[in-house]
């Protein structure tokens, strides 16, 4: 009896680090499944590794790192969120230098995965997370171009200019830190100079998406729909399952007033590349609604909105839709949904309000324009003005 005791606490003092290896396996499978571009396969010895070793870290970054190459940011914040948790207690006591870096790694890519969320709503937080990858790795260019970024988002042009020079400096050959300066370039009013800094960052890197699609953006914005289409498609040359270039491709065509391409794009994507890409579903639903086919239109919101339940995009947009289609108690219903979801979506805001000048609802729809204007959009500040109301 005594024997079979001893037995069993021996067991139970091996388990964590038969877990810990059984993790190790999994993750190392998972690696590989990526690099055959198998991603699906890679996510599910992810899940598993997280699931053996719930308390470990390095499962969340991969699953992290994993969403963020699929474009899918909400979800790689969410892994990245979980993996900080669990690396802080210990990584910012102790001095191990690869514990450090881990935790490096994980706060790099959740500061940069936060950004292309477009989630700059609490640029505090935003701020400490990439201090705190400068912190555990001062030679993190990937800190100080997200730095850069946080800076650019509060309009402070010169010191955001400055962070990005001092990404490079830290890399001279990181095509990222030039793609950032491109964007501040960008944001200042000087889109020559942001194409420059673009060209410069795909120079280095010939393979690199980001440069790619930066340029594709420019010359869309710029209505040069012909040089964004030839970027853009180059870029899938090099990558033909690059989820981002396949979507703003399909924007170029739109753009261009192309509907089938565009359609084509969005359905390469979510049939042959990522079945799990709500963006795709979403412009999809909005180029079906354009051509009045609300039920087509609905069906693809809808798919996008089980898929991630907690995005508010597709209520949004679903509201639109029901909008279009006369359905303005489900339309209101929608857009209440996206805003319990987002609070902080002025845009939502502006489409609530035209709802209710619609039905002739007047104090709902001043309400509305006014909460939109506090949170900066223009068109609901200018008809405030033009009423004579302050926000």
């Amino acid at each position: 009896m005594k024997r079979l005791a001893l037995l069993l606490l021996l067991a139970a003092a091996l388990l964590p680090a038969q877990a810990q290896n059984d993790a190790a396996e999994l993750i190392a499978k998972g690696e590989n499944a990526e690099t055959l571009h198998l991603l699906d396969l890679a996510q599910s010895f992810y899940q598993q590794a997280q699931a053996s070793d719930p308390a470990a870290p390095l499962p969340y970054l991969r699953l992290g790192l994993l969403a963020e190459r699929r474009c899918h940011f909400n979800q790689a914040v969410y892994q990245l969120r979980q993996a900080a948790t669990l690396v802080s207690s210990d990584s910012l006591a102790v001095s191990d230098s690869a514990t450090r870096a881990l935790a490096a790694t994980i706060y790099e890519h959740l500061t940069y995965c936060i950004i292309e969320n477009e989630d700059m709503t609490d640029l505090d937080q935003l701020k400490a997370y990439a201090e705190k990858a400068i912190e555990l790795n001062p030679a993190s260019a990937s800190g100080y171009a997200s730095m850069a970024l946080i800076v650019c988002e509060e309009k402070n042009y010169t010191n955001a200019i400055t962070w990005a020079k001092r990404a490079i400096e830290a890399d001279p050959n990181y095509p990222r830190a030039y793609n950032t300066l491109g964007v501040i370039y960008y944001h200042r009013g000087n889109d020559s100079e942001a194409i420059t800094q673009f060209r410069k960052a795909l120079k280095l890197d010939p393979d690199n998406q980001d440069c790619y699609y930066n340029l594709g953006v420019m010359y869309t914005l710029r209505e040069n729909h012909e040089t964004a289409i030839s970027y853009l498609k180059k870029g899938l040359q090099r990558d033909n399952k690059s989820v981002r270039l396949y979507y703003y491709l399909g924007i170029a065509y739109l753009q261009r007033g192309d509907d089938p391409k565009a359609i084509l794009c969005y359905e390469t994507i979510i049939q042959q590349i990522d079945s799990l890409y709500t963006p795709a579903y979403n412009r999809l639903g909005a180029i079906y609604c354009k051509k009045g086919d609300y039920n087509k239109a609905i069906a693809y919101h809808q798919k996008a909105a089980r898929i991630d339940p907690q995005d508010p995009e597709p209520y949004k947009c679903l509201g639109k839709v029901n909008t279009d289609k006369g359905d303005y108690v489900k339309a209101l219903r929608n857009y209440q949904k996206a805003v319990q979801l987002n609070d902080h979506d002025h845009e939502t805001y502006c489409l609530i309000a035209k709802l209710y000048a619609k039905q002739g609802n007047k104090t709902r729809e001043t309400a509305s324009y006014k909460k939109a204007a506090k949170l900066g959009n223009k068109q609901a500040q200018q008809w405030m003005v033009r009423n004579g109301l302050a926000w």
